[in-house]
């Protein structure tokens, strides 16, 4: 394959130096392939003096580099090379905790490749003179200054090997080793460069190979806590929209599975890196997509305690009161009365903690007051950055009044959002027939909402949505089930696709409305759970159980089938989906016993704005889940037939 830069649109991107933009130019004229990339930070030690990148050639081995921005210091030499052992020792040893980069001899491990550190100088003067022959000698096998200029003198490229990087090997190798698959090569980006991949919670089944008989040391004895887990390369497009640092306010739109979520990750990456001595938040509304954010961080060799803090805006909100005032929230959810005391305490002063950039996920389910309170936690600064993701389609939770967008309504501040407004329209999830299936959903939701009145074509796109080409192991749309039968119409449909397209039950899951319904009397998850148990088929739930006692699992500890509501399931996704518990979406529900049924399109324009609102949200809900599922749909309905909800599945 030819040479992959990462980014590759670095001329545009100003935090990227000078220095490393004529590395990525010589690559690219003189590499004949591989993947070269900058600006990375595989152990949080780079810094705007040393920054560090990779190159990977598949039939020579992995290079990592530290470029120096100055010249040569002879009074440096054995800094330097105390630098490039220490380096060289960590990324090795992170590099071997993968399965699929060793190979065994007995009870140790070392890598398949040949892997060196250096540190490259743009020039080999130091204070406008040559360093001596002895200087560089001693210099000559942790140091580089051809690595800036790779051609020859006729022009013709030069191979890894002709600039002698691999001479004198520290670290062994397997001596069989002659060439780099692309799982291999994905495996060390997910390592070294993480903000350039999608880890997926799927451990792969790799078998370590044996290699003959090698000298090695004790600390390099295979612990059984190798893994990997399965792991995708952004595109050139997302890798540009990580790299763009542009400041100030901004929002991006986006349909199910176009990759925000992964953005928004990558994004807090690379400006945790960048911003070492600054905080940096990513929140959401979902717990458990916190916990796969979390899972992800824990894979990129982020600590705990890093600047990168992940968590859900109403664990936020407990943080502050924790630390600030030395109490706890009532609940797990914030009150409005809670989250408005964290507002006073920033405004009066009394709170101190900042961040240098905010990322919000999924939010059209924020409170305008959610919104405010992140916003007065930003940095007073030039270079901060407040970014906000979401999917106006997928606004699963009633909104007070029609056609909100709650960034518009931040008490005290206003924003203009013109030019600010992004959308990304590729859909990288959804197989095509299932993408297809949730275009026209779409399409026919939204024309009948307007209809209705409900949004407004004119201010946003909610059409935006294009159909990926991965092909769908399956979509079944069934319609007019009893509610009687629903539950063993679920567990038929879990055995089908587990024996009919061979999946592990811990690739299925199952989404539904409400865990349960007392004034229709329909119990759907306590009925799931008794049938999961009499088949014996592992399941784990990722929402509270009935009895309101929160042992749910998180989603990263999660086996066998994953059971949850589908606002719980807001921003996953899954392998195979069963949309199924649907018959309380006949109806909306108030207090006081109230419901009304959804038993016409007439009958929703008759009602006043709070049912309409329902109304929307359960539209949205069923095209959230739907949207959840990558190769197989199955949606199992017992709505009343000719009902307008049962239309939005059926058309």
């Amino acid at each position: 394959m030819p040479i992959r830069l990462w980014p590759r649109d670095y001329s545009k991107k100003e935090h990227i130096s000078q220095g490393e933009k004529v590395l990525l130019r010589n690559a690219s004229r003189n590499l004949k392939d591989g993947h070269f990339a900058v600006d990375i930070d595989p152990l949080r030690m780079s810094s705007d003096k040393v920054k560090m990148g990779l190159y990977i050639s598949p039939s020579e081995g992995l290079i990592t580099f530290s470029t120096y921005q100055g010249k040569v210091d002879g009074s440096m030499i054995d800094t330097y090379i105390m630098y490039v052992n220490m380096i060289e020792d960590k990324i090795y040893e992170r590099l071997l905790e993968s399965k699929m980069l060793i190979v065994r001899t007995g009870d140790y491990k070392v890598l398949k490749f040949p892997y060196k550190h250096i540190i490259l100088f743009p020039e080999e003067t130091t204070d406008g003179r040559e360093i001596t022959e002895a200087q560089r000698k001693r210099l000559a096998t942790y140091a580089s200054y051809k690595f800036f200029h790779p051609m020859d003198s006729e022009g013709k490229e030069k191979h890894v090997t002709d600039l002698k990087i691999f001479s004198n090997i520290r670290k062994e190798y397997d001596p069989n080793f002659k060439q780099m698959t692309e799982i291999e090569q994905k495996a060390i980006f997910e390592r070294l460069a993480p903000e350039y991949t999608v880890v997926m919670n799927e451990i792969e089944d790799v078998k370590v190979p044996v290699a003959n008989k090698i000298h090695t040391e004790e600390e390099l004895r295979i612990t059984g806590d190798e893994l990997e887990y399965k792991t995708f390369f952004l595109d050139d497009y997302q890798v540009g929209q990580v790299n763009d640092m542009g400041r100030g306010h901004r929002v991006i739109l986006a349909n199910p599975g176009a990759g925000k979520s992964v953005l928004l990750l990558s994004k807090a990456f690379k400006y945790a890196s960048m911003y070492k001595e600054s905080n940096i938040l990513l929140t959401c509304y979902n717990s458990n997509l916190a916990d796969a954010y979390c899972f992800k961080r824990s894979c990129a060799n982020f600590g705990d305690d890093s600047n990168l803090h992940i968590m859900t805006f109403h664990k936020l909100v407990k943080k502050i009161y924790e630390e600030c005032l030395n109490a706890r929230c009532a609940d797990n959810i914030a009150t409005p009365e809670e989250i408005q005391n964290c507002i006073n305490l920033v405004k009066t002063g009394r709170l101190k903690l900042r961040f240098k950039a905010i990322f919000i996920d999924e939010v059209q389910i924020f409170d305008p007051q959610y919104l405010e309170l992140c916003y007065l936690l930003l940095e007073d600064s030039e270079d901060n950055t407040f970014l906000m993701a979401g999917d106006l389609n997928q606004t699963v939770r009633k909104k007070s009044r029609r056609g909100d967008v709650p960034w518009k309504k931040i008490a005290g501040v206003t924003l203009d959002f013109t030019g600010r407004v992004k959308y990304i329209r590729k859909n990288y999830r959804n197989s095509k027939q299932i993408g297809l299936y949730l275009c026209h959903m779409l399409q026919h939701m939204n024309e009948r909402m307007k209809m209705l009145d409900l949004i407004n074509f004119k201010e946003f796109e909610y059409d935006s949505f294009e159909v990926g080409e991965n092909k769908t192991l399956a979509l079944n749309v069934k319609t007019g089930l009893s509610r009687i039968d629903i539950t063993q119409k679920t567990v038929d449909a879990i055995k089908e696709i587990a024996q009919k397209y061979k999946l592990s039950y811990s690739e299925i899951a199952v989404l539904f409305p409400y865990k349960q319904h007392k004034l229709i009397k329909y119990y759907f998850l306590y009925w799931l759970e008794k049938a999961l148990n009499e088949e014996d088929i592992p399941y784990s739930l990722i929402t509270s159980s009935l009895d309101g006692a929160f042992d749910r699992k998180r989603y990263s500890d999660t086996n066998g089938v994953v059971v949850s509501t589908i606002d719980s399931s807001l921003g996953l996704d899954f392998k195979a989906v069963i949309v199924a518990g649907l018959y309380p979406y006949n109806y909306i529900f108030g207090d006081n016993y109230y419901k009304k049924e959804i038993s016409s399109w007439n009958a929703i324009k008759g009602m006043d704005d709070d049912d309409q609102a329902q109304v929307q949200s359960q539209m949205r809900a069923i095209y959230t889940a739907c949207s959840r599922a990558r190769d197989i749909l199955y949606v199992l309905s017992d709505l009343k037939p000719g009902s307008p909800m049962e239309e939005i599945l059926k058309k």
